[in-house]
């Protein structure tokens, strides 16, 4: 059999055997698509000298199409968030995006503006690409509905507190809340403490209300009364992600309790900030505990942020996965997934409150 030679080749390809020898040298003066061709030909006429630098160039750009042909199968996952985004989403974004590109499927993200939700509008074209759906925020059961309407598989990152129009159509992903918020105030109690109020919106979705739930029940448990006045738990326009509607609350207030429990560090940090306005510090006069172990609010001032530690690029991990067992699994039933969550203890629940133990 005669011996392949770069003659051969270049002949082969109707270029220069100057060409063809720069190329199989991986040659930077000869363009990246030429140097493929004349790499893959060489190969696929049995030369035996490609170098081995050549032939790892060849390898990662047919992993890079294999890749690309792979996307194309699965389709694209497009997330679908609220406009107003932060710490919190954002760290989620991130592991969603990850997760996506290490599952051969492309990414793509619609934010929606509360005016966008109101009109029902999804800003970012769903077309025929678009193979999964992966909602992070709350948003009405109207625009749901809108959503759904796409006939797509859809995974939740928590959901509105009413879940009948959705949780056969949708698989939900949710922080467990009740165990880790009952764990704080068990311990607050322990401090001795017992007058608590709690701040956050609990008819705005099923994990505040979890939240919510296992502070009362904590209570319950060793019969400490609520005191309704310490808790602003209404809906307001921002859900009291805003430091106007925390303070207004505050404000209407002739006493505060011994102790916060709040919803979400963004909450918990308003409640500080504006405490420190009237001269009350925590925790020598107030205890304060938040959720969600927000770096930037927890342990960037002080005093540093008992909280909840969820993995938010886990998290997003997480969710990802679901969707991609949901579009290979569609006749299975739909799931609500609760994720494990960590109470992280810090000096602002530092309160120590002389008394009798109670329970």
């Amino acid at each position: 059999m005669k011996k392949v030679t770069i003659q051969d080749v270049a002949a082969e390809l109707h270029l220069s055997r100057n060409t063809v020898a720069k190329a199989l040298n991986n040659s930077e003066t000869v363009a990246y698509e030429t140097r493929m061709l004349v790499i893959r030909k060489a190969c696929e006429m049995g030369y035996q000298k490609v170098p081995p630098v050549a032939m790892q160039q060849v390898d990662a750009a047919n992993a890079s199409n294999e890749n690309a042909r792979k996307r194309a199968e699965r389709g694209t996952i497009m997330v679908i968030a609220r406009r107003e985004i932060s710490a919190f989403l954002n760290s989620i974004i991130m592991g969603i995006s990850d997760a996506v590109n290490q599952s051969n499927c492309e990414f793509r993200l619609c934010f929606v503006s509360n005016e966008e939700e109101m009109r029902l509008e999804i800003p970012t074209e769903i077309d025929e690409k678009v193979s999964g759906l992966l909602v992070i925020s709350v948003f009405s059961d109207k625009f749901m509905q809108k959503v759904l309407s796409y006939g797509l598989p859809v995974v939740c990152l928590d959901c509105p507190l009413r879940t009948e129009n959705i949780e056969k159509k949708v698989d939900i992903v949710v922080c467990e809340g009740a165990s880790s918020t009952k764990k704080i105030t068990r311990r607050l109690i322990d401090n001795g403490i017992r007058k608590f109020g709690f701040i956050g919106d609990t008819t705005y979705c099923l994990s505040i209300k979890d939240r919510y739930d296992g502070f009362a029940e904590a209570l319950k448990e060793h019969g400490i009364p609520e005191y309704k006045k310490f808790e602003a738990t209404v809906h307001t326009r921002s859900r009291y992600y805003a430091y106007d509607e925390v303070a207004d609350y505050l404000n209407s207030l002739d006493e505060y309790p011994e102790a916060f429990v709040c919803s979400s560090d963004d909450i918990a940090f308003f409640v500080i900030k504006f405490l420190k306005t009237k001269g009350v510090l925590v925790p020598k006069d107030i205890a304060v505990t938040g959720y969600d172990n927000i770096e930037s609010l927890t342990t960037d001032s002080e005093p540093w942020l008992t909280t909840v530690n969820v993995s938010n690029q886990l998290l997003g991990r997480r969710i990802v996965k679901q969707l991609l067992w949901r579009l290979e699994n569609p006749e299975f039933p739909h799931e609500k997934i609760m994720i494990d969550s960590d109470v992280v203890f810090r000096k602002s629940s530092e309160k120590i409150t002389l008394r009798e133990s109670v329970g």
